[in-house]
């Protein structure tokens, strides 16, 4: 389509070009439909070149956008194949495998529509790839559950865990949840179908809890999984764990965002700041104003986080049945990080540990997230609203701003921050005081006489 060409109208054909355009309004007025359905997305390419292993499966390759590169060969044949063949050898029923097969033909339009780009792999081959692939993630969360127990040597690729977690949340490397549920399903021992626990809590929930454990170790996640099935894959799953328990909090932003103050600033005007360790996420910031306290949840600044936080980013920003609230995160993080003094405030309380070589770093990550990865951030339904707006009200107090002025100051920056020095400092400043009045007294009685 592309290629096609628009008839030349050397002769005056008119109907010809007329015929040509019609044709071609026809064609795209069928995209919007399998657009509006499409929760998997290649990145675009704006966002992939501020840093472009962030959008790239390492270990495994998961669906089509990546599937057949000649890097995971290997990986394919001593990961995915000996989970897979696992899987189905577990599995009692000889029939298995021709009922997943009816069952993902019977889907295979409906699963093509959820990617954003079309598809050109043959049916029998798009069928194939999913069924190896989903076969292997629900014998690795298998492998992962707490509830099921796997011979040490049935795999000797543990050690590959923690980056097969990791390319299963590249934006580009999702499967359909669909599919992937109906495998768990059929793939679950009798005896755990009998428990009064859900596909999500035997397999899916334990994932999640993982994966922000490493994003945030010391906050926990206490999301409301009853809606997982709505989710369209695992990254949209672990986004809307975020989010559960942060859509109550969405308002308007009434804030002035050319003037929000820096966490170096903040803490000048007394603000105070704490690791939060009771939210529902590493998101889950607030303020109390009574106290002058801003908690923020811990969060553990290495590669792999950055690279996940890129992804989520990447997922908000294309996808239109989710929010923006990674990107605000990102946002109000950037807004509380101009410089490596300001990353320096949040790691003497905890709230950054970073895996980095320098503060400067840190902050330069966090100004690259924000500006060149270009976040579209929606003012009108922001979650932070009230803390930024309580934080503004709090900085519009006149006598904050002095103590702002004050602790900022040359003066209190190279006298004043030592207490022995202060009481020095004060010491001679009395003395000289008391010096001052005894030589005015002097020159006052002097002139009386």
């Amino acid at each position: 389509m592309e290629n096609e060409s628009i008839p030349s109208p050397e002769r005056g054909d008119v109907h010809l070009l007329v015929s040509f355009f019609e044709e071609k309004l026809r064609r795209v007025s069928d995209i919007p439909k399998k657009g509006m359905q499409a929760t998997i997305f290649r990145v675009p390419e704006n966002i992939r070149r501020t840093n472009v292993d962030s959008f790239e499966p390492k270990m495994v390759s998961l669906g089509p956008y990546h599937h057949g590169k000649q890097l995971f060969r290997a990986t394919d044949e001593r990961i995915k194949l000996p989970y897979a063949s696992n899987f189905f050898r577990r599995c009692a029923d000889v029939d298995i495998v021709h009922r997943i097969v009816e069952r993902f033909k019977d889907w295979e339009a409906d699963l093509r529509c959820a990617y954003s780009e079309q598809i050109s792999m043959a049916s029998n081959d798009f069928v194939a790839m999913l069924m190896l692939d989903c076969a292997f993630i629900t014998e690795f969360l298998r492998e992962q559950s707490a509830c099921t127990r796997t011979d040490k040597e049935e795999y000797s690729w543990k050690w590959a865990a923690p980056s097969i977690v990791n390319d299963m949340l590249v934006v580009e490397n999702q499967l359909p949840l669909r599919p992937l549920l109906y495998l768990l399903n059929e793939g679950t021992d009798d005896l755990l179908h009998h428990r009064p626990l859900s596909l999500m809590e035997l397999f899916l929930r334990p994932l999640m809890w993982q994966i922000h454990r490493n994003l945030s170790p010391t906050s926990d996640l206490t999301s409301d999984f009853s809606s997982f099935q709505t989710s369209a894959h695992l990254l949209h799953l672990f986004h809307s764990s975020l989010v559960s328990k942060l859509r109550d909090k969405a308002s308007p932003l009434i804030t002035v965002l050319s003037s929000f103050p820096s966490a170096e600033m903040l803490q000048a005007m007394r603000i105070l700041f704490a690791n939060k360790t009771n939210g529902s996420n590493f998101m889950d910031i607030t303020f109390d104003a009574s106290k002058r306290s801003m908690e923020i949840p811990q969060l553990l600044i290495n590669d792999d986080n950055i690279s996940l936080l890129r992804n989520l980013i990447a997922f908000e920003q294309q996808c239109h049945v989710v929010d923006n609230y990674a990107s605000t995160y990102v946002w109000f993080m950037d807004c509380l990080i101009n410089t490596y003094k300001d990353v320096a405030v949040l790691r003497k309380h905890n709230i950054i540990v970073s895996r980095l070589h320098s503060d400067e770093e840190v902050a330069h990550i966090f100004n690259q997230l924000r500006r060149t990865n270009a976040p579209v951030v929606d003012f009108d339904n922001f979650y932070l609203a009230e803390v930024m707006d309580d934080v503004e009200s709090h900085c519009r107090n006149r006598t904050n701003k002095f103590w702002a002025l004050w602790n900022l100051s040359w003066l209190r920056q190279n006298y004043f921050t030592n207490r022995w020095v202060t009481i020095a400092v004060t010491a001679a400043v009395f003395f000289n005081l008391l010096t001052l009045v005894q030589t005015v007294y002097a020159v006052l009685s002097y002139a009386k006489q």
